[in-house]
């Protein structure tokens, strides 16, 4: 029989308990802040989290340090060494200083100080990885390495790098085609990357399961063991895109996905939370973990996210197809819960099935308020009648004529056989045999009734309006004199020292102490949440439980002998909270007198989605001690703390203060206390609650002690959790004797004092003057900077060719001159050694043929891969220009004359070799003329110093490779008796050159390269 098979199963399930829900990304509860809480933006790039245990979020608007409740932020305007407010990476190395990589460059600062650094990396950083305790790498437009301070430029990689990763000794660098590991040996693999990770944005590189895995635009990637780089073949997640990778410090893996945000706990499946199911979208650019192993994560547009391993848990059966519950009664008999939704009533198992009795065609459109298990059988009250299923033939009758139609809102046992029928008709009562109504209905002032507890011969009844005792044959009211009097009862319940606790619709909750009184909490005077719709006494924990349509809270009850002592009510679940998946304000919405059940050591509540289980052992707090925080002293001016500094002298003008403090607390920060204490002039404790900023006016001259201290609001105020700060103010020197025995020297010598005193205010002025000059003067020098800093940053952006990245003309011009006289300072040390500084112009060969046959958009690829090439075969202290459309000039700074020619030969045989691919995918081949020059030019008369000059013979060389069939290399050679007076006029020198040819005194050197 079918009731066989569900205790069977009961028994065989009992060691389940717990397994099949664990590690579900509904276990994690979920907070959301975005600019409306005082996020400097709503689009958050990068998290991390200093040795003090403050978080600090990198957005497209800044900086911010956050303690759980408030951000203070940095930007530019505050914090001068910041290189940009658009930030894009945030680490903390191991001595605790933290880098930040901006849009604009590099920065760092000490979170202790909160002083900013800025370094010399002035283009966007794309990812930072610490590669050894002293040394990063700065992945900007080139690789870079900061070590012990200093920036250096890493040459085994010339391309931009995109994505780092440190996996182990090695480290992974992406560019937008290859993919390198490099080791501390100096080792260099390099792995193409497929034509799908090539076309596409690369947002994250993650090692972990011995395996380096990519996150694209393209999908989610990861390179096997034969170092092949292949999709990652996942449940759930299919080819949109993947932003970012992580993998906590349990074993769970994140990825963050268009739309979707994937979770996964070690050794089982996947799960996903979707855009509908978070609430917005869930476009995730980094996912952080903090010391107490909350999961924060960065959204591109929402703002900031914290996942938190939850203390309860949201759960809907395996097989329940509907998730909307309305009753909750445990069943000692089967070891179920008896779960009522709104279309069925089933049993949830230990290990989490649902077990379907009544299906929805048998209970009709009724909802369930309240039901019984007794004697294989299951009484059910609902809206529309009171129904019994029978355990052996399934089968759903309406037992009593009576109670066919009439809601019955409470079904509560009576003795061993009897059973209590209560709702709009009155109460009723069944012996097993007979049904019987109550002999006091008539009296009831509402006949509707909604509670019943029986206490030995006595009966409470709860009606929508007031409450009833029935005792020795007498009905007598309860709560007479009280707004207890009238009210809609929701739930009663009596404690062992006699209290009584009802709860009541819109009035809130009454206790009745043992002496007689009546005590109302409402949201007056503490109550969190109201209207209060079921109680529940736990007597291991001495805790009292209370739901309502909006959450949970709990309580101790007061001792019998200190009845007046006011509860301390702990909010557990507020309308606010919510788990991943879960809209706020989920619990809990039970219809009738089955608002909750205890079953396995958690109280069941019933909700919009599934049950909530919250355990009865639960702790808010955290074992951890809540450790007061101060953050500034503020008065005429700003005074920072530092971790560790216990006084402070403040300046001695400053008498009105304001100390900043906090305590970090990232999950329940509203739940935190606060109260201080200045000794030597507080002669008591200032309790503010949560408000974290004391303010102090006219502060007389002597030392202080600031003393804070916090508390979660369920715990007592402990020396343990406090901090100390020494304050000293100064005396003025109107104070002082010293001052006092002046004037009193003023009145016997008053024509000297007099003097003395128009002395001492003219020398207070002048120092006034000269320290407002000093100050204006500092402004200024600060304006100054700034814009210096601004103006270096303008020339960097005009100095740069839009299309190839390259220098461009403007920069040539500047730079150029600055070279040679660079080269007219060591003139002699370079002639000694053989070096010169040489112009090389180069001009692709019949370039005009690629834009017609492919088109624009080819040939600035074509221009880009040669930019590519020319950059890889240039020195570091050489510079490459794009002079104009197709041409280049590249500049040799200290070559060596004898190597020129060969460099330019070189060159040419390069470009000639290479395959340039056009967006079509096929490859094109060019060649190339060049033409070269060397300063200084060695002539009779002195040597040729003009650089502009040098600049048209490398021109005029470049011509004469045109006019010899292109694909060539030229220079100008001039017999030892040409004198330097020849070329003072720079204006005519191509006829001057031309005469010089004819004379026989120059011609040209000419090499060709040939395939």
């Amino acid at each position: 029989m079918r009731f066989a098979l569900l205790v069977f199963l009961a028994f065989s399930s009992m060691t389940a308990f717990g397994q099949s829900q664990s590690g579900s990304i509904y276990d994690f509860d979920i907070k959301h802040w975005n600019s409306a809480d005082g996020l400097s933006s709503n689009s958050v790039r990068a998290i991390s989290q200093d040795p003090q245990g403050y978080l600090w979020i990198g957005t497209l608007y800044g900086l911010n340090r956050f303690d759980g409740h408030h951000f203070t932020q940095f930007s530019t305007k505050t914090s001068r060494q910041l290189a940009s407010n658009s930030i894009n990476k945030l680490l903390l190395d191991q001595q605790g200083y933290m880098w930040v990589g901006t849009k604009a460059g590099l920065s760092g600062f000490n979170p202790q100080t909160l002083k900013f650094d800025r370094y010399p990396i002035l283009a966007e950083v794309t990812s930072i990885v610490q590669v050894a305790p002293d040394e990063l790498w700065v992945a900007a437009e080139n690789l870079f390495k900061v070590k012990q301070g200093k920036v250096s430029r890493i040459h085994s990689v010339k391309e931009a790098v995109v994505q780092m990763e440190k996996a182990g000794d090695a480290v992974w660098v992406s560019t937008a085609r290859s993919l390198y590991k490099l080791t501390p040996a100096g080792e260099i693999q390099q792995i193409p990357l497929p034509e799908e990770l090539q076309q596409h944005p690369l947002y994250d590189l993650s090692w972990f399961n011995n395996s380096l895995h990519f996150a694209s635009e393209s999908g989610y990637f990861h390179l096997d063991k034969q170092q092949q780089i292949v999709r990652c073949a996942i449940d759930g997640v299919d080819n949109s895109a993947i932003y970012k990778l992580f993998r906590d410090s349990s074993g769970s893996d994140w990825i963050s996905g268009y739309n979707k945000l994937h979770h996964r706990q070690a050794g089982q499946a996947w799960q996903q939370i979707s855009a509908e199911e978070l609430g917005s979208s869930p476009w995730f650019s980094d996912i952080f973990e903090d010391r107490d192993r909350n999961i924060w994560m960065a959204s591109f547009s929402e703002g900031l996210y914290r996942a938190s391993p939850g203390k309860m848990r949201r759960v809907v059966g395996e097989g329940q197809q509907d998730m909307v519950v309305r009753s909750v009664r445990y069943s000692a008999r089967l070891n179920s819960l008896l779960v009522a939704t709104q279309t069925n009533v089933g049993l949830l198992k230990a290990d989490q099935h649902f077990v379907e009795l009544v299906d929805h065609k048998s209970l009709g459109q009724s909802t369930v308020f309240d039901f019984y298990d007794r004697n294989n059988q299951l009484w059910l009250g609902t809206d529309n009648g009171l129904l019994l299923y029978n355990f052996d033939d399934n089968s759903v009758s309406r037992p009593f004529k009576e109670l066919a139609s009439s809601a019955i809102r409470v079904v509560q046992p009576h003795a061993e056989t009897g059973l209590w029928f209560g709702g709009a008709g009155g109460l009723y009562h069944y012996d097993g045999k007979t049904l019987q109504a109550a002999p006091f209905n008539a009296d009831l002032e509402s006949g509707f009734v909604t509670v019943i507890e029986t206490q030995g011969q006595d009966l409470l009844v709860g009606t929508t309006s007031g409450l009833y005792w029935y005792q020795q044959d007498k009905l007598n009211r309860v709560g007479l004199g009280t707004p207890l009097f009238g009210a809609y009862i929701t739930s009663v319940l009596t404690l062992p020292d006699q209290q009584m606790l009802v709860a009541t619709l819109d009035d809130g909750l009454f206790i009745k102490t043992a002496q007689g009184h009546w005590q109302q909490y409402d949201s007056s005077n503490g109550l969190p949440l109201d209207p209060v719709t079921s109680l529940w006494y736990d007597r291991d924990t001495d805790y009292l439980w209370a739901s309502s349509l909006k959450g949970v809270f709990r309580f101790k009850p007061t001792a019998a002998k200190d009845s007046e002592q006011q509860l301390n009510f702990e909010l557990i679940l507020s309308p606010y909270d919510r788990q991943l998946g879960t809209a706020p304000g989920r619990c809990c919405n039970g219809a009738g007198h089955s608002k909750v059940a205890k079953w396995q050591e958690q109280l069941w509540y019933p909700s919009l989605k599934g049950l909530v289980a919250v355990p009865l052992q639960l702790k808010m707090a955290p074992d951890r001690p809540l450790q007061p925080l101060l953050q500034d002293v503020t008065g005429q001016k700003s005074y920072a703390l530092l971790p560790d500094q216990r006084q402070l002298v403040l300046e001695t003008s400053d008498r009105n203060i304001s100390i900043s403090y906090s305590a970090l607390e990232f999950i329940k920060a509203n739940a935190i206390e606060f109260r201080y204490q200045l000794k030597g002039f507080d002669e008591e404790w200032q309790k503010v609650g949560q408000r974290r900023e004391a303010i102090y006016t006219n502060l007389p001259p002597g030392s202080y002690q600031f003393v804070v201290q916090a508390r979660y609001a369920s715990q007592n105020w402990t020396d343990s959790q406090q901090l100390k700060l020494d304050l000293v103010v100064p005396r003025l020197f109107t104070e002082t004797v010293v001052y006092k025995g002046l004037w009193v020297l003023l009145v016997v010598l008053a024509l000297y004092g007099l003097a003395w005193l128009w002395r001492r205010n003219a020398v207070m002025q002048q120092q006034e003057l000269s320290k407002l000059v000093r100050l204006r003067t500092l402004e200024l020098e600060n304006s100054n900077s700034r814009l210096s800093e601004l103006n270096e940053q303008l020339s960097q952006l005009t100095h740069k060719d839009t299309l190839t990245g390259l220098r461009n003309r403007r920069f040539l011009f500047e730079q150029l001159p600055k070279d040679v006289e660079q080269y007219q300072h060591n003139r002699d040390a370079m002639l000694q050694q053989g070096k010169c500084i040489a112009l090389l112009q180069l001009d692709m060969d019949n370039f005009k043929s690629i834009n017609d046959l492919y088109g624009n958009s080819a040939g600035d690829s074509v221009l880009q891969q040669i930019s590519g090439l020319l950059l890889r075969e240039s020195r570091g202290a050489d510079y490459v220009v794009r002079y104009a459309g197709e041409q280049f000039v590249l500049v040799l700074r200290d070559v060596e004359f004898a190597t020129v020619r060969d460099v330019a030969l070189q060159l040419n045989q390069l470009v000639a070799n290479a395959h340039f691919q056009i967006p079509d995918g096929r490859n094109v081949s060019l060649t190339c003329s060049i033409g070269y020059s060397c300063f200084p030019l060695e002539l009779l008369g002195g040597q040729l110093i003009s650089w502009e000059i040098s600049l048209q013979l490398s021109e005029i060389a470049l011509r004469k490779v045109k006019q010899s069939g292109r694909n060539g290399c030229a220079t100008l050679g001039f017999d030892p008796q040409v004198d330097a007076f020849e070329f003072e006029d720079s204006g005519h020198i191509d006829v001057q050159i031309e005469k010089l040819l004819a004379d026989g005194v120059a011609w040209f050197e000419v090499k060709s390269y040939r395939p």
